[in-house]
């Protein structure tokens, strides 16, 4: 029900649905004297009238009843009233039993005869995760706003971008790096690292051999690389430490993100940022992400800005982690060779970046000489 205040802890509203009417006042009774109000159903049809009559935090299923099943009416609570908590109680110890409870998202699963001790602590986690689901369902709602908003602003920069005259221009760079910046609004260190990693690229693109147009191309679209984090919460993309595996697969849904956003374009610079965008994370064994491509199957311009864009990585500052030194960070890129990256290219990058490394060194000992 629209309106009703959500109780979160003993004055929570408690269904108790069971055909045995002595089970049905046992729980009550039971949970009654902790403080819980709770109301009763018979059967799934009668529980189904009070679920959509009024509001419950939690609902004590029985599996087996008259008529439909508990199961079933678990699966329709979890569609119509998914912010109600459902734990299934059953005579039946069985995976047969528990696996549909779980499938449909139960709470908890309680056997008969019960222990009242079973039952007052299976309800009270249940509301405790129930509350935690709500506020991140809140969370998420709110922050699915701010997405689509800032969504809609890079719709808009991007349609302005596509209709613009194809050869690069000022206009359309400036144009390009606040799409990026407004996609990566987060993190402070944004703009450096997209400047910083965008001249890694066209020089590393220069290189292996490519057009000066195509150079220049890159250079400008592969700060859009990581378009897609517009997509990814706050909690993850800003922890500061180590990502756990379910937010390791969260983060990696930036790649397809940012190519579904930048994607059908008639616009060749956005058409080789949609490729970046996608293909940065591949690596050349294979084992990347989004699409596990490998070897020359990796569009050049992807395997290239994967180089930059780790190299730049390394060297930086990250909320995790203190900036690697030069020797450290290339002896990391090495150990990727033939796996993370490219072989080729690599030793084009490490050669070149070794070369740039002695020739300021040589003239700084120059310019220290009487």
């Amino acid at each position: 029900m629209t309106g009703t205040p959500v109780r979160t802890g003993t004055d929570a509203r408690i269904l108790v649905v069971d055909d045995e009417e002595p089970i049905r006042r046992v729980l009550v009774r039971l949970l009654g004297k902790e403080g819980y109000e709770c109301d009763v159903a018979a059967d799934a049809a009668e529980a189904r009238h009070k679920l959509q009559s009024q509001t419950f935090e939690l609902m004590l299923c029985d599996v087996t009843m008259p008529g439909e099943t508990g199961f079933s009416l678990l699966a329709y609570a979890a569609k119509a009233h998914p912010d109600t908590a459902v734990i299934m109680v059953t005579a039946i110890d069985s995976p047969d039993e528990a696996s549909p409870a779980a499938l449909h998202g139960a709470y908890g699963y309680i056997i008969k005869p019960f222990e009242p001790n079973s039952i007052l602590i299976n309800v009270a986690t249940a509301l405790t995760r129930r509350v935690e689901r709500v506020v991140d369902k809140t969370r998420n709602a709110v922050l699915m706003d701010e997405i689509s908003s800032r969504t809609e602003e890079l719709k808009e920069a991007l349609e302005r971008l596509a209709a613009g005259d194809h050869a690069l221009s000022i206009s359309q760079e400036e144009t390009v790096l606040r799409l990026a910046l407004a996609a990566e609004w987060r993190d402070r260190d944004t703009g450096l690292h997209l400047k910083q990693m965008s001249t890694l690229s066209a020089r590393l693109a220069t290189l292996a051999g490519l057009p000066i147009d195509r150079v220049e191309q890159l250079r400008v679209a592969s700060q859009m690389h990581d378009i897609g984090k517009i997509g990814l919460p706050d909690v993850v993309l800003l922890k500061a430490g180590p990502l756990d595996d379910d937010e390791r697969i969260i983060v990696q849904t930036h790649s397809e993100i940012g190519f579904q956003m930048l994607q059908n374009s008639e616009s060749p610079l956005i058409q080789l940022a949609s490729i970046v965008a996608r293909t940065h994370h591949e690596r050349f064994d294979g084992t990347g992400y989004p699409c596990g491509l490998a070897g020359n199957a990796i569009p050049l311009e992807g395997r290239i800005v994967a180089i930059a864009d780790v190299f730049d990585a390394l060297r930086s500052e990250r909320p995790y982690k203190h900036a690697f030194s030069l020797e450290k960070s290339l002896g990391i890129m090495r150990d990727g060779r033939g796996s993370h990256f490219d072989p080729d290219l690599l030793d084009l990058f490490v050669i070149d970046v070794e070369e740039q490394v002695n020739l300021l060194t040589s003239h700084r000992d120059e310019a220290t000489l009487p």
